[in-house]
């Protein structure tokens, strides 16, 4: 999926970069690389998963097994 589709996503669940950076103790640059498929990180894909309501398959295929 296109990051700015998950980022709107998130956006219309109520959520933010910043605000589900400040509730997982990392940085929105971390949020954002994570989203833009530039760095992997289970945790932080399993937290905008769960904000979506989308699974980690669909949002980034072939990235999470």
């Amino acid at each position: 999926m296109h990051p700015e589709d998950i980022k709107a996503l998130l956006r219309k669940r109520g959520m933010t970069q910043a605000k589900l950076a400040r509730e997982l103790g990392v940085s929105k640059t971390t949020v954002g690389y994570v989203i833009a498929g530039r760095t992997l990180s289970r945790r932080v894909a399993d937290a905008v998963a769960l904000a979506t309501g989308l699974p980690l398959a669909k949002l980034w295929p072939g990235k999470y097994s």
